[in-house]
């Protein structure tokens, strides 16, 4: 009950809301409405405790604690972590807490680092200070979404792009190009003894592969190694798309709450200076904080999704030595800005060692060492006094910026979520080339392992002396082929083809030439049908023989 002035103050803000004495809610107007009632409605016991509180510096952290342990989660916000801080940044700057010493460091800052802008002053060629600290706060709105510039002026317009481009990042095109890009050669969410071993089985797969076409006949030993290859293929392909859609399923579902939420959030983006911007090339660093705002608000909204769990919280650890610049469209593309000074800025804060650029030229590593270089202290000359021979010695340490150079916001995640894995790359190059030809030797496979029925010969034969039509029944003609043996005619070996029109079996045509020097009879001759083996380009040996007939049966065939 030793703060029972603020619940006071507090449902006094809320009745007025709702009676429509006040024309913003508690949380939004909680400044102006602390004004009023601290000056004209605040009872003589009030304004005691109040300053019976603010006597002593420890009575000050007392009520701080309070605010936090009981305030906060007594009320509607209690989801929401920065709704406290923002109430306390508000009120730090009204009677009587402008005068309280612990509310000291609620006035300069939210506690909400983010990921700073580079804003250049007026004909600056790049300074330090260019390089603006912004913290992004996510409040429950009374009305539509938007973002409140706080301690800077900038046009709506420009404001309302950053945000639908941060929306997108949630529930549009910007959230399929990064489940795309992450697809194609993120890092996965498993150990690394996990992700050695599947490259592992992938490089299997690869060589069965090369084993089967350019290694000796498998022969005996061909559906062994063909069974080893579908399974291995098939738990690999099964174990990827599993993940994958697994990942993609609830950063989907993770990224339509934070839309959600966006819709009903006012984001409040914070730059002290007092600057009214000109340009839109703080647009991307603006989007990306009113992202980091949302999960700093309620870390639960991505608790079930990996992607932005690790990206959100590299953002919140990491953010302090990252700055952005570049003008993003609705749809998340970056376009291109006056790059040199602001790199130089950049170069010369000690905290920065990253900036997210748009993908131009003066971006690149070269461009920035060259500045770096140019940025660098001159080493002065050495001293060759002996007399200075036992003093300390000091060695500065070159400045050191990467430029991150990005298309689209959802490049800027991929680069700051560390999604980017060259092994990963490697994998998914070499498993996707593997299942391509996967794909193209189904058939081959699948016929070595579940061969097609035996066929039947069937009619019509020719009527040809000098040819044998072999005619079978069967739908994979491509599978069998025909072999004539006899000591009257030379051998041959013909693959069975499909015919062209309709209702016509496929058959193999065998021209009949006669041996040399025969030895037995014209019509002694056995016509075997034979199992073709291949894989891809490869044809293996002749495989099981599955029928045998006679010359004399099959030229009487449909004759008779």
């Amino acid at each position: 009950m030793q703060f029972v002035w603020f619940w006071t103050f507090w449902h006094w803000s809320k009745e007025g809301f709702q009676d429509g004495f006040l024309l913003r809610s508690p949380i939004q107007g909680i400044g102006g409405h602390w004004d009023e009632w601290f000056r004209h409605e605040a009872s003589a016991s009030d304004l005691r405790a109040i300053e019976e509180t603010g006597r002593t510096e420890s009575s000050q952290r007392q009520f701080i604690a309070w605010f936090f342990r009981h305030w906060a989660r007594e009320t509607n916000w209690r989801e929401n972590r920065m709704v406290p801080r923002f109430v306390l940044g508000q009120l730090a700057h009204l009677p009587p807490f402008n005068r309280w010493t612990a509310f000291d460091k609620y006035r300069e800052q939210y506690g909400a680092r983010g990921i700073s802008a580079v804003v250049l002053s007026a004909e600056s060629k790049g300074e330090a200070d260019d390089v603006r600290r912004l913290e992004a706060l996510a409040l429950p709105s009374d009305s539509n979404s938007s973002i409140v510039p706080e301690g800077f002026q900038a046009d709506s317009a420009e404001l309302e792009v950053s945000r639908q481009a941060a929306f997108s990042v949630f529930r549009g095109k910007g959230l399929l190009y990064f489940l795309a890009l992450w697809t194609a050669g993120g890092d996965r969410p498993y150990a690394r003894w996990l992700k050695i071993l599947v490259g592992l089985g992938w490089a299997t797969v690869a060589g069965l592969i090369l084993y089967l076409l350019f290694g000796p006949d498998a022969g005996e030993h061909l559906v062994a190694l063909s069974a080893t290859l579908v399974s291995l293929w098939s738990a690999l392909t099964l174990f990827a798309v599993g993940m994958i859609c697994t990942q993609v399923i609830r950063a989907w579902q993770a990224g339509k709450l934070c839309g959600e939420r966006l819709q009903r959030s006012e984001v409040r983006l914070r730059m002290d200076g007092g600057l009214t911007l000109k340009g839109e090339s703080a647009g991307l660093a603006f989007s990306l904080n009113t992202l980091l705002s949302l999960y700093r608000a309620d870390s639960q909204l991505a608790q079930r999704s990996w992607l932005w769990r690790r990206l959100f919280r590299r953002l919140c650890t990491q953010a302090g030595s990252w700055a952005a610049t570049g003008v993003i469209t609705a749809d998340g593309r970056l376009k291109s800005v006056v790059l040199q000074p602001k790199l130089r800025a950049c170069l010369q804060r000690p905290d920065i060692d990253h900036i997210l650029t748009p993908n131009q030229r003066d971006a690149t590593r070269k461009s920035v060492d060259l500045m770096v270089k140019a940025v660098s202290p001159i080493a002065p000359a050495p001293i060759k006094s002996s007399a200075l021979r036992a003093g300390w010695g000091f060695a500065a340490e070159e400045p050191r910026l990467q430029s991150h150079r990005c298309r689209h916001v959802a490049q800027a995640l991929m680069v700051f979520g560390g999604f980017h894995s060259k092994w990963q790359k490697a994998i998914s190059a070499l498993a996707v080339l593997v299942s391509c030809a996967m794909l193209l030797a189904l058939p081959d496979l699948r016929s070595i392992l579940v061969p097609p029925p035996a066929p039947v010969a069937v009619a019509p034969s020719s009527t040809s002396p000098y040819y044998l039509w072999v005619s079978l029944d069967t739908k994979a003609p491509a599978r069998f082929q025909v072999v004539l043996e006899s000591e009257f005619w030379s051998n041959r070996r013909v693959r069975v083809l499909p015919q062209r029109a309709a209702n016509v079996p496929a058959r193999a045509e065998i021209l009949l030439h006669r041996l040399p020097t025969p030895t037995g009879r014209e019509d002694d001759a056995t016509i075997w049908v034979e199992r073709r083996l291949q894989f891809l380009t490869r044809e293996y040996a002749a495989g099981e023989r599955v029928g045998c007939y006679s010359l004399a049966y099959l030229t009487r065939l449909g004759h008779e």
